[in-house]
């Protein structure tokens, strides 16, 4: 039996080359030999990516596609003698994965060791030898390194981050080879850019299952086989045994077996660990896949299905599900604050222009933006049903930093967010000024920051210097969910004040064209309380975990 499974072993090895790499040489950075047991799918990447030159993945996070395109890498160069570039979003990143992922490797796996310089040499996180071949890792980031190398293979990972004019370079680096091979991957963002275009272009290979109820094979989708919606407008599993004991109030408390459902026969199945890639349209050049974490078996969809509802109504979330979870571009564009969605959100009281004693025991917060104005925003914590939402009770401008000041002593203001430019000076003298009355005044700086991050809106604190960096866009989609859900409160009288509602409804969510990513524009309309609003909100939040050590 064992001289059988020797046979058999070198025989995949000798069919698919990158098969036995994976099987017989590699080890994954936790020491462990890498296993296809709950992602079926991998094992005919596999075999089959090696056999193209030109391939893209668009896919969710934690598929195993970046072990893949490591091993891939290390075939190549070790066993091959190939020059690989391996290119990644900044240096910064590429520095991380190299000490992370590729030495722990290197250095822990026999196979491996025995082909660096001397059986030790592992070189420096730019470049790599390796057997007769060498490695160089690179960040999209920096322009010289894409004019002073040739390469055979280059491999693109999350290309949605990378410097999209720096890789077109790249492909400049190939074309001495006399056998040039590009491989691209990343995690979507947008429809109409990077990972997206390249898979929409390609043979769009979909991972099929089939069903064993009806015998129909099909790719699983999130809304043909895993939810829908009732009668009342809610998202349910389709799966109608899952749905008993089901309380869309209690969501987070749901631990029922969720399974997929047949869009043919419409009967439920687990899914199963055999299937096939299969090609939409195979007549084309360019091989391309797409998966989500519906093809993981490990991954128990009642999670996912209770991450889906808690998703609803936040853009932010909504988002991250598609792109994470589905490995699926989304856009959510055209959006703006209206009439009706600020009119909603009043409430049966007045603005307050006196502040006072009152404001002593409650949780105040402030956000202000500077212009030739200051532009100002006060807000108390208030509990509405099972949430804490902001009840803003002081909208105004004010001409001079003294006002600000005086402010913040009348209505006992215990945290502020203050727009960092164009007065950086006089913030700063604000935020010194407030240390020594015991409030905290944070400088606010906006920063692009990827969907996928530990902090909401991509949120930073330097507490030395109380600077707030957030993803601008992030911050915009919160505060527009908090108006469209009407988790907010305004004075009834907010329409009266010069601009307000104006200033509200003026910034639109639109693609960048330029930037290829979704934005928040104004135009050349003023939007100064809208950012009022956005400091507040910033404001609001640190005071809920931290940032003034209170709580709420």
């Amino acid at each position: 039996m064992l001289d059988n499974y020797k046979s058999l072993l070198n025989e995949t090895v000798n069919r698919f080359p990158l098969i036995g790499q994976a099987v017989v040489h590699h080890r994954n950075t936790r020491g462990k030999p890498m296993s296809f047991v709950d992602m079926p799918y991998l094992a005919q990447m596999y075999r089959d990516i090696p056999n193209h030159d030109n391939v893209c993945v668009r896919k969710a996070v934690q598929t195993g596609l970046s072990e893949l395109m490591i091993c891939m890498t290390l075939w190549h160069s070790g066993w091959l003698g190939k020059i690989v570039a391996y290119i990644l979003p900044t240096f910064s990143v590429r520095d991380r994965f190299v000490n992370q992922r590729i030495n722990k490797v290197l250095i822990g796996t026999p196979s491996y060791r025995n082909l660096l310089p001397r059986g030790k040499d592992i070189g420096n996180n730019r470049m790599k030898r390796l057997g007769e071949g060498s490695i160089l890792f690179l960040g999209s980031n920096t322009a010289g390194d894409f004019v002073e190398f040739s390469a055979d293979t280059i491999i693109v990972d999350e290309i949605d981050q990378c410097d999209a004019d720096n890789l077109e370079k790249a492909k400049d680096r190939v074309r001495a080879s006399s056998d040039p091979r590009m491989f691209r991957l990343g995690n979507p963002t947008l429809p109409t850019i990077g990972i997206s275009t390249l898979f929409k272009n390609s043979d769009q290979r979909f991972w099929f299952t089939q069903c064993p109820c009806c015998n129909k094979w099909q790719n699983v989708d999130w809304f043909e086989n895993i939810v829908m919606k009732d009668d009342l407008g809610n998202w349910v599993p389709r799966d109608k045994d899952s749905r008993n004991g089901l309380i869309m109030g209690k969501i987070d408390t749901f631990t029922n077996h969720v399974r997929a459902v047949c869009k043919f026969c419409h009967r439920p199945f687990e899914r199963r660990n055999t299937g096939e890639w299969i090609a939409k349209y195979e007549n084309r050049d360019s091989c391309g896949y797409t998966m989500s974490r519906l093809d993981i078996l490990s991954q128990p969809l009642n999670e996912l299905y209770v991450e889906w509802i808690l998703a609803q109504g936040n853009t932010a979330k909504i988002s991250t599900f598609y792109t994470s979870v589905l490995g699926m571009p989304f856009e959510f564009s055209g959006a703006r604050i209206s009439t009706e969605m600020l009119a909603n959100c009043q409430g049966e009281y007045e603005l307050d222009y006196g502040g006072g004693e009152e404001y002593k025991d409650e949780t105040v917060c402030m956000g202000v933006d500077v212009g030739s104005l200051l532009h100002v925003q006060i807000s108390v914590a208030k509990v509405k049903g099972d949430l804490v939402i902001r009840k803003t009770v002081l909208i105004m401008t004010c001409r001079s930093f003294d006002e600000l000041r005086d402010l913040i002593i009348r209505y006992n203001v215990q945290c502020c967010v203050i727009d960092s430019m164009p007065e950086t000076r006089k913030a700063q003298e604000l935020r010194d000024w407030a240390i020594m009355e015991g409030v905290y005044v944070w400088l606010c700086r906006f920063f692009p920051t990827p969907r996928v991050a530990s902090q909401k809106y991509g949120r930073k604190l330097n507490w030395k210097d109380k600077v707030i960096t957030v993803d601008r866009t992030q911050i915009m989609d919160t505060t527009f969910d908090e108006f469209r859900n009407q988790e907010r409160m305004l004075p009834i009288d907010c329409n009266t004040i010069l601009g307000y509602f104006e200033q509200m409804k003026a910034p639109v969510r639109v693609l960048d064209q330029n930037k290829s990513r979704i934005i928040w524009a104004e135009g050349s309309a003023a939007d100064h309380f809208r950012f009022a609003d956005v400091y507040d909100k910033l404001a609001f939040d640190l005071t809920s975990n931290g940032g003034t050590f209170t709580k709420l």
